[in-house]
């Protein structure tokens, strides 16, 4: 019996990385960038400049040996309470 379902391949390292930045461009494109990094346990304060952020937000995720954590970055985002929140709404409609 055939299998319907797509393939998926891995993700890149670069791939990881670019995921995991588009996050953080959301939440500074959107001002919710404290709240987030506060939701995440990432410390702003830590960084001796802005232009440091990039390289210490996918540090943040970083599993070594070629991959980022990238289910711990989506995780992070479905549990911040703002997603959350709106997640939460979709399935009640849903469900109705």
């Amino acid at each position: 019996m055939k299998n319907d379902r797509p393939v998926t391949r891995a993700q890149t390292t670069d791939e990881q990385k670019g995921l995991i930045l588009s996050i953080l461009a959301d939440m500074a494109e959107s001002d919710d960038l404290k709240s987030y990094t506060d939701h995440v346990g990432f410390d702003v304060s830590a960084l001796s400049g802005s232009k440091d952020l990039p390289a210490a937000w996918v540090a943040h995720y970083w599993l070594g040996q070629g991959t980022y954590d990238v289910d711990r970055a989506t995780m992070d985002l479905l549990t911040w309470p703002p997603i959350a929140r709106r997640v939460f709404e979709l399935q009640q409609c849903l469900a109705k």
